[in-house]
Parts: C-alpha cells; sequence; structure tokens
C-alpha cells in the first residue's frame, strides 16, 4: 500500500477527496453534513470528503486536524486557502457548451 496524499477536486470546485493512503474502504465516518471521514479495517484514516468549500468547511472537531490540515496545505491546488482550521475553495466557472 503506497502512501502518496492525493487530493481531488470536482469540477466546480465546491467538493474536494483528500486521499491520504491508498486502501480499500471498510467504513465512512459523517462529520455533519459537509465533512466524511474514511477508514480502512485497521482504523486508519484514509480519505477526507470536504462539501461545500466557498462558503469554507472547518476542521475543528475532526479527529487528525491537524494531519489533514498539514496535508491539505502541502498537497491542495493553489487556489486552495487554508485559514487556520478554515478550508476554502472559489467556485469554478461552468465551462461553456459548445
Amino acid at each position: 500500500m503506497a502512501d502518496s496524499v492525493q487530493v481531488e477536486m470536482n469540477d466546480v470546485g465546491d467538493i474536494l477527496y483528500l486521499r491520504l493512503l491508498r486502501a480499500k474502504i471498510a467504513t465512512c465516518r459523517e462529520f455533519g453534513d459537509w465533512r466524511n471521514l474514511d477508514y480502512d479495517g485497521e482504523g486508519r484514516l484514509i480519505g477526507v470528503e470536504l462539501i461545500g468549500l466557498p462558503r469554507g468547511v472547518s476542521l475543528l472537531g475532526l479527529p487528525e486536524a491537524d494531519r489533514i490540515r498539514d496535508a491539505l496545505i502541502a498537497h491542495g491546488p493553489p487556489e486552495l486557502r487554508v485559514e487556520g482550521y478554515e478550508v476554502f475553495h472559489p467556485l469554478n466557472e461552468p465551462a461553456p457548451a459548445s
């Protein structure tokens, strides 16, 4: 299992997935409507989904919030803003219809 951190954003820029470890998801814990954490079969945090980034999503109250914050700062896209434990991303304009 590789330990390569990856950040994926949807096309609009309001949903982010932070992959901390490559492993099969065994359980998902929801922290309100905007934050989901994925764990492997050994209970290790392997992924974080943040929803609603244009208005800001707080990392406070999440297990391993410091680790998540540091990974987002190190591996997030340049337009991602991390201010304290708040994470923001601007909405992208949809591509014009062809």
